[in-house]
């Protein structure tokens, strides 16, 4: 049994696997508030959602890591840390539920269950 992040396919609420960030929502909104992307909810809300502009834009930052100010790169690598992941699972994951997100809005819809 998992308590893995899930992103919603479609709103009426079809979730695509999730097998990542396993009981760690917390330090999945860290990564998100490191990296400046704006969600619904409280740090510890199991359920939110985030917009895929700032979704693509926490995509592109962990991209190019290594050209952020070092103090933004320092506190976003302590957050993927957190996670347990490496950079790159982490892009890996996020470009999934991106691409399996409801493709018909704005928002990608995620939950921890």
């Amino acid at each position: 049994m998992g308590y893995r992040l899930h992103v919603a396919k479609v709103y009426k609420v079809e979730f695509a696997l999730g097998d990542a960030f396993n009981y760690k929502v917390e330090e999945f909104h860290s990564l998100l508030s490191a990296c400046d992307a704006t969600y619904t909810g409280e740090s510890y809300d199991a359920d939110f959602e985030v917009t895929k502009e700032d979704w693509k834009k926490v995509i592109d930052k962990l991209k190019h890591l290594y050209d952020l100010p070092e103090d933004e790169r320092d506190e976003i690598k302590g957050a993927i840390d957190d996670l347990g992941s490496t950079t790159d699972e982490v892009i890996h994951m996020l470009e999934y539920f991106l691409d399996s997100a409801e493709p018909n809005s704005d928002y990608l819809h995620l939950a921890f269950f």
